[in-house]
């Protein structure tokens, strides 16, 4: 608390900047929510950084219908889920490139760095972006990222350092330099660092004994770097080319069974990428084409005494990729788009019996979009064709699909912004190599994952006197076939073709945004998601029609902030009700309900000629009611935390 009252001592002491951008980021993200015809949420950098969001698994959270898997601690793995498909089903879109994971298929979204993000969002069921990469329609719903292009001003120069202390040893630096180049080229560099010790304590219940204990082997420490480029050519259109370079070390803490930690692993990353974008308009076209190349490098060791030997696992990923898009629109409300991916896939280990496979995959996809002053309509046929190949044994069977999508919305009165909205997607996930190849577990012959949305919604905006509300109401029903699960047969598992789920759900979503006040404004949002998730693969086994893993049957969010001249505050409540670990629904694999809730305050000062040098002071106080929960069974959560942020912008 004195971290708070120091906080408040020096905002009282200072005059606040206005910050005249927000005005124009909160218009784009009302105007794009309330036409969509397909269910799509968005968070702009101003909103997350005054209320108090660091991490993409924080922002996410307060989406209706995405839940994140998190196995606890700063290091890790978070990954996000879209109606419970799985995160195999979940496209990530940064910057229009896609990011993908060939051997597991999950894609760890805490390696992303929100502190040179624009905005964050996730359409569900459809998009009405047709002038995108073919890759992503194949995915039932997909989370864009994109980061801030530079508005320069006459020094040509922007400059930030930043540095988050937080609990349990943790230190995070992040520096930024951007400049431009003449009058058409720029470039922008970041490096952002994070260690910590991650020795949080946490609550452990042994029958009628209680313990304190610490979480073990929970350290990180990794460094995220990117390099833009961003190139002008006039008429001959526009250029990106984007470096990454991910280096980390983390203990991977394990699970708490039998009330004891034992934690011998620990993970080492290295990931370069490199791509680059180009965009041409004229006349009534618009081009765009993409080249990327992925090299990913980790290593897994294991040195459990129990076993024979320890483990020392390395695995390399490599992706090639071509993005080709070319969207025409002859008249004012049609527009007409063809894209055409190709992506080469790559694998090895030091496991034993690893095949060396490669995958090539092309997608196909031909969409089209109308839209009127009340009526908006999209339709998409989706090609997929894979390839594999491998230097040890059979490959798995070539395979093809075509997935159809559309999507509408009619505003219902003239005089009123009430739309319904309407839409259908057949998505189409393909196996992972660890799912074709994992040693002895692996089936060649598995089929891909067939997922079918349908989304009915209403979705109502109202705008008067300087306030603004909206509401949206989307009910769905989904169905996966040929769902993949690891079954036992004899003393080896393998994975099978033979899971079906059935999912019926509701997502309801409230926001306002208003000025009360000469000096407050208030923002305020709420979601709710009801989702029955049930296996219905076998009516004869004990757990048809139960509730599948990990899936609440109710769960929602809210965020409340209030701006004054003098200090933002923010407040985000999340919870979840009950859930079950395994495929049975009983007693002894519920895992109990929770609510998160988190404080912050934080204020920008703006000083020096012109105010060109900002001062940004934010302080956060993590899960205030210290609960001790799961998100993950035997993956014990941090207790109440604290964050300290000082980033100073030239």
């Amino acid at each position: 608390m004195h971290l708070t009252a120091l906080l408040i001592a020096v905002s009282l002491a200072v005059p606040q900047t206005p910050d005249t951008l927000e005005v124009a980021s909160v218009t784009a993200e009302r105007n794009r929510a309330s036409v969509s015809a397909a269910p799509l949420q968005r968070v702009s950098s101003l909103q997350m950084e005054k209320t108090g969001v660091v991490s993409l698994q924080e922002a996410l959270r307060t989406f209706s219908g995405v839940s994140i898997r998190d196995y606890g601690g700063i290091g890790g793995l978070k990954t996000v889920n879209i109606r419970n498909f799985g995160s195999q089903h979940t496209g990530i879109s940064y910057d229009g490139v896609t990011v993908s994971n060939a051997q597991n298929g999950q894609v760890d979204i805490s390696r992303f760095n929100l502190d040179d993000i624009q905005s964050v969002s996730v359409e569900i069921a459809g998009s009405e972006d047709i002038f995108r990469s073919a890759r992503l329609a194949s995915s039932v719903g997909v989370l864009n990222i994109v980061s801030a292009k530079p508005l320069f001003d006459s020094t040509g120069t922007i400059a930030s350092a930043q540095m988050r202390f937080a609990s349990f040893g943790t230190f995070n630096p992040y520096l930024s330099v951007k400049q431009r180049f003449g009058e058409r080229w720029s470039a922008g560099l970041w490096a952002n660092y994070v260690n910590s010790r991650g020795d949080y304590p946490f609550t452990l219940q042994n029958g009628s004994v209680t313990t304190q204990e610490t979480r073990l082997n929970s350290d990180v420490a990794s460094l995220n770097t990117e390099l833009n480029v961003w190139g002008d050519l006039g008429k001959g259109g526009d250029i990106r080319f984007k470096l990454s370079w991910f280096d980390s070390e983390r203990g991977l803490p394990g699970s708490v069974i039998l009330y004891t930690q034992n934690p011998t692993e620990r993970l080492w990353d290295r990931d370069f990428k490199a791509n680059a974008l180009y965009n041409i308009s004229f006349s009534k076209w618009k081009l765009k084409a993409g080249l990327g190349y992925v090299n990913a490098w980790n290593r897994y060791t294991d040195s459990n005494p129990a076993y024979p030997e320890p483990v020392d696992d390395r695995y390399r990923q490599q992706e090639a990729d071509l993005s080709l898009t070319a969207l025409w629109a002859p008249t004012a409300k049609w527009e007409i788009s063809f894209s055409q991916d190709v992506f080469v896939n790559a694998l090895d280990a030091s496991t034993p019996y690893c095949p060396y496979p490669t995958r090539e995959t092309y997608y196909s996809a031909l969409s089209a979009k109308y839209r009127s002053d009340r009526f908006t309509a999209v339709a998409s046929l989706l090609g997929t064709i894979a390839r594999e190949q491998t230097k040890i044994g059979d490959p798995a069977p070539g395979r093809e699909n075509l997935s159809p999508s559309a999507s509408l919305s009619y505003r219902l009165l003239e005089s009123s912004d009430l739309r319904v909205r309407a839409s259908f997607k057949e998505s189409y996930r393909l196996p992972t190599f660890n799912d074709l190849y994992y040693q002895r577990v692996g089936n060649k012959n598995l089929n891909p994952e067939k997922a079918y949305q349908t989304n009915l919604g209403l979705t109502w905006f109202r705008q008067w006197k300087g306030h603004s509300l909206s509401a949206t109401c989307d009910g769905y029903w989904n169905n996966v076939q040929d769902k993949i699960v690891a079954i036992p047969s004899m003393f080896i598992w393998s994975m099978r073709n033979v899971g079906k789920v059935r999912m019926l759900g509701c997502d309801l979503s409230v926001s306002y945004n208003g000025k009360l006040a000469d000096w407050l404004r208030m923002r305020a949002g709420a979601n709710y998601s009801y989702q029955y998730a049930v296996d219905v693969t076998d009516p004869q086994a004990k757990n048809y029609k139960h509730q599948i893993a990990y899936t609440p049957r109710h769960c929602g969010s809210g965020t409340l902030v209030l701006e004054m001249p003098w200090i933002n505050v923010g407040y985000t409540v999340n919870a979840v009700g009950e859930r079950y670990t395994l495929a049975q629904n009983t007693p002894e694999y519920r895992t109990d309900p929770y609510s998160d809730h988190s404080l912050s305050i934080n204020r920008t000062f703006g000083f020096g000629r012109r105010h060109c040098w900002k001062l940004h002071l934010s302080g956060e106080v993590l899960n205030i009611g210290n609960v001790n929960y799961e998100v993950i069974k035997y993956y014990p959560m941090p207790g109440r935390n604290y964050r300290l942020t000082i980033k100073i912008t030239y």
